[in-house]
Formats: structure tokens, sequence, C-alpha cells
């Protein structure tokens, strides 16, 4: 009887340790396939070493122990030498009908580990006929599907680093710069003979053989002969008048008249007098030679005349910037695009916008590319779409359903400019576009994420403009969105955007956020903004399937 104790309690012993060495086993394996298939996207190479590490990170039975970080390689060196005939990973696509792997080197999704222990030592072995046992496990882990939703800001806002407003904030050679790409980005046009940058407009007389370069408060007039009167008109109704003789020269107030705007001037040759009218449109557009040039936005070449012209509030298109970049009463492209930027950015307005280098607008374009980019590394079947806001009705515009097709989706990102249907910003409608999307058409076993950037703040409601009710409205939107259990990682993008509001939406939806704040270079926000789009796209959920 004694000896009959003493071999169950033997038996138990050796049964306990191998369900436990078994046990372990199978969380290192576990572990192994897990790390192993997040770093699928490095390489099989690095795929394969990260699942030796978390084998040796996770030892079985007091096999191989490491004690401090520094033993590490030197440990996975002696893993692989006694265990590594024993050891099979394997990387491919999960068939989740037959649940089985199809090993594949093409942009594999999952991965396997397979690791036996043979002749585990036994405690009480030998007294029940053997003194060692083999012990295997296998796990497969891959990425699981994801349904993503990106609702970007397309207000009018989204071109403001773009706009000679920018320039106390990122300095005039910066703003100018974008604004000579644009001219690039639209195959560098010529609108009658204007340059891109800004010069002061030269008149032709129309009865008279002349010519009057209008300065402001000054003008050079040539003629093909003598001229025997130059006389000024001035923006407050005086005149001043000389008598001269001569082919050329330049002409401003003087004494009372010093530095008064001039408005038109009278030119005298041969006994008679033609008069040049500075702000009579169609003066100017005889100068700039912009009769009978098509005009590529909506409105026409007045629009522009009197946006460049202008010196008050009083005034068409007033901009102050205009002023302060030196180039009031010039004319050029420069400032026709600024003026399309600011006054004009709409699609229905200025379709050839969507075309040029606008920021923050493209760097957003940019990293939404590099997403996809990043999506493509694994094929794993994740899906994208995208919300934009605001639609022409002021609410979101769903301009991709979720998809495979992840080139459809940036181009319709890329084709759509600041401002494109609506000036102002509608969070919540953006975030309702997408939540309907997840509701309508995500898939069941897709791991859902919205991805939320802005540049600005909630302004806009299906009532108009209230600060306080969009602001509102977006919360309610995001616990919806935390009802249904999609997390929401937001991006506040530059100075003006709403910090607060992103952090809490991300918080009440168990989301991120991600700040890129303002006071930085377009170059530096670009590469963070890209940065912070490869870093949502590189975190793939991962699933234990066998």
């Amino acid at each position: 009887m004694m000896v009959f104790m003493v071999g169950m309690l033997a038996f138990a012993i050796d049964l306990g340790y191998i369900c436990t060495v078994d046990a372990q086993l199978d969380r290192a394996v576990d572990a192994a396939a897990i790390a192993g298939a997040g770093a699928l996207i490095e390489g099989t190479a690095a795929a394969q070493d990260r699942a030796v590490e978390y084998l040796v990170r996770n030892p079985v039975g007091g096999t191989i122990m490491m004690q401090d970080e520094s033993q590490l390689e030197a440990l996975k060196a002696e893993f692989l030498a006694r265990y590594g005939e024993d050891l099979d990973v394997t990387w491919g696509h999960w068939d989740s009908d037959t649940r089985t792997m199809e090993v594949s080197d093409q942009l594999p999704s999952a991965l396997t580990v397979s690791l036996t222990y043979s002749n585990m030592p036994l405690f009480f072995g030998k007294m029940l006929g053997t003194d060692s046992y083999n012990v295997t496990s296998q796990a497969t882990a891959i990425y699981q599907p994801r349904d993503i939703m990106l609702v970007l800001d397309f207000s009018a806002s989204m071109n403001d680093d773009s706009e000679l407003t920018a320039i106390s904030t990122v300095g005039q050679e910066t703003v100018e710069a974008s604004l000579y790409q644009m001219w690039l980005d639209l195959d560098s046009p010529t609108y009658g003979n204007m340059s891109f940058t800004p010069e002061w407009v030269t008149i032709p007389g129309n009865s008279l053989s002349f010519d009057v370069t209008w300065k402001l408060t000054e003008v050079d007039v040539s003629a093909a002969q003598n001229m025997q009167q130059v006389r000024l008109y001035f923006d407050n109704g005086s005149t001043q008048s000389f008598n001269i003789s001569s082919k050329s020269g330049t002409w401003k107030g003087t004494g009372s008249k010093s530095g008064r705007r001039i408005d038109k001037v009278r030119v005298k040759i041969g006994g008679q007098y033609e008069t040049v009218d500075f702000y009579n449109n169609s003066h100017v557009r005889r100068g700039l030679e912009l009769d009978g040039v098509d005009y590529p936005s909506q409105g026409d070449w007045d629009d522009y005349i009197e946006y460049a012209r202008s010196s008050s509030s009083s005034m068409p298109w007033y901009d102050s910037a205009v002023y302060s970049a030196g180039y009031r009463g010039k004319f050029g492209f420069l400032t026709l695009v600024n003026h399309w930027n600011k006054n004009k950015p709409a699609y229905d307005q200025t379709p050839i916008l969507w075309k040029v280098s606008a920021q923050p607008v493209t760097a957003v374009k940019n990293a939404v590319d590099v997403f996809m980019d990043y999506i493509r590394l694994v094929d794993v079947d994740d899906r994208v779409g995208l919300s934009v806001y605001n639609s022409s009705s002021g609410m979101g515009e769903l301009e991709s359903e979720l998809t495979l097709d992840l080139d459809f989706v940036s181009d319709a990102a890329r084709h759509r400019q600041a401002g494109h249907y609506h000036d102002y910003t509608n969070i919540a409608a953006g975030m309702q576009k997408a939540r309907e999307e997840f509701e309508a058409n995500g898939r069941v076993g897709a791991r859902k994420m919205m991805v939320l950037m802005t540049d600005g703040n909630a302004n806009w409601t299906p009532y108009g403009y209230n600060t306080n009710a969009a602001r509102n409205n977006v919360y309610d939107e995001a616990e919806l969105c935390a009802e249904l259990k999609i997390p929401i990682v937001t991006i506040s993008l530059g100075a003006g955007a709403d910090v607060a509001l992103m952090e809490d939406v991300a918080e009440i939806t168990d989301g991120l956020h991600f700040n890129i704040p303002g006071g930085c270079t377009v170059d530096e926000y670009s590469e963070e903004l890209m940065e912070v789009f490869r870093r949502i796209a590189s975190a793939r959920p991962l699933l234990l399937v066998n």
C-alpha cells in the first residue's frame, strides 16, 4: 500500500509539472506568435527574430533564464543552438474558412510559431518507467482587418498658411514660396502680360500715343512726342497740373498734395487731351492685356483688379495683407492666387485649386498617401473610407464608402481643396457621416477606428453659425461612437485647433490624441503629420486564431 501511495504521489507531482510546463509553453508560443506577427511589417527576418526574442523572454520549465536586457542577444543565440531544430516559424495568409495558413512571402499577414521541447526531465519518472517527456505547442497570430474612416477638415482655413495673412507667423519668404509653387503646380500660366511677381500696371493711351505707369502716389509717363501738360487727379478730388515740354517723366503731388493717391492722369499732346482712369477697370484691363482672356475663377477680372487695388475697407475685396506685403496697386499671379485662396476657395468658384499645394491642406493630402502606403505593406483586407466636412449644405459629405480600393480614397482626398464645398467647420457632421457608414457597412469581425483631423474650431451646425452648439454636437457624436465601441484617433493641426476638444473626443472614445502645434514651419508640421499617420497605420490589432 505504501509503495502504491508513493507512486501515486510521484505521478501527481510529475503530472502537475507537465501541466505547468505545457501551460508555460503555450504562453510562450502565444507571445512569440503575437510579437512575430506584429513585426511582419518590418520584414520576415525581423518577424522571426522577434518571435525568438519572446520565446527567450518567456522561459519554460526553467530552461533559459534572462537576468537583464544585456543578455538578450546572447540568449537568443543559445536558444536557437539548443532548440532551433524543434522550432518552426512560418508566415503567410490565414484562411478563416479552412482555418489553415497558406505559406507565402507576398505581404504576409499571419505568422505561426510551433515549438517542441524534447526530453523534458521528470522528477519521479523513472519510478514509472520513463524519465522525460516531449511537449509541443503551436499558435498562429494574424493582423485583424480594420475598417477605418478618415474624417478630414476641408474648411476654408485649410489654405491659411499659403495666404499673405500668414506672413506674420511663417514669414513672407515662406508664404511667397508657397504661392510660387502653386503657380508652378498650374504649369506657370500667363494671363495677359502679368508675371508671377506683382508689378505696377502700364496703361497705353487709347487715342494718343503714350504710356502711363501707375504707382499709387506717382506716375511715370512716356510719349512718342513732347507732351505739353500732365494733370493729376487725387483721391480727395483735388488736382495738380504740370506744364511741360518733354517726352517722359515722373510726376507726383507736391505741397499739400504730397503723398496723395493718384486716381487719374490727363495727358496733353499736340493740343489734344486723353485721361487714363486707374479706377476704371476697363483701363486697367487694357494695361494688363486681359481683354478677351478667360477668367479661371468665378466672377471676372474686375474682381481681381479691385482686390489688388483696394486701399480701404470701404472698397471691394479689401485685404490689408496685400498692403503689408508691399503689393497694393500691383498686379501678378502672386496676388491673383492669394485672392482665390482668400475669397474664392470653393470648387464651384475656382475649380483648379485642388491642383495647387496650398498649406496645410496639401500636408494632409500627402499624409493620407503615406497612410495608404503603410496599410499596403501588409495584405490584411483593411478597408478605408472618407468623410469630409463641410458639404455644400454645411453638413458632412461621404466621399468614399469603406473600400479596399485605397487608391480611390487617396484620389478623392487629393481632388479636394480648402473650402471645397463650404467655408465653415461642422466637425460633428463629418463624424456623423463616418459613424453612419460604420453602422451601415462595417464588418462584424473588423476592428473599427475613426481618424479625425482639424485645424480649427467647430463653428457650424444644421442651423448655421454657432460655436457653442457646434462644439456640443461634437461631444454628442463622440458619445455615440463610444457606445458603438468605435475609438477615435484625433489630430489637432496648428495653433488654431481646439486641442481641448480633440483631447476630450479621444478620451471619451478610448482613442488617442496627437497634437501638432502651431509655430513650426510647413516642412516641420508636414513631417509631423505624416509621422502621425504612419503610427496610426502601423498600429495594427493582432489576434490569436489557432
